[in-house]
């Protein structure tokens, strides 16, 4: 598995947490999505899975994982300002 950076990092409180976490690599996104709370995954946490997972894996865009990684926090309203 490959962690590139994302282009643009974010800054995220992630669901029933208190702390703001950085962003700003593949594997954090990753991260992120393996601690997402069961009863908040539906298509948006889906679609940031399979595309982080592929740009990992090498099979996928990097650009393309965080456009769906950074859909997920906008709909989840996790993005930190």
């Amino acid at each position: 598995m490959v962690d590139l950076p994302l282009v643009t990092p974010l800054r995220i409180k992630p669901l029933g947490s208190d702390t703001i976490r950085h962003v700003s690599t593949l594997k954090d996104a990753s991260e992120i999505l393996i601690d997402w709370p069961h009863a908040k995954r539906g298509p948006f946490y889906q679609a940031a899975r399979e595309m982080v997972e592929a740009a990992m894996n090498g099979n996928g865009s990097a650009s393309q994982a965080q456009e769906a990684f950074g859909a997920l926090c906008d709909h989840a309203s996790v993005v930190a300002g």
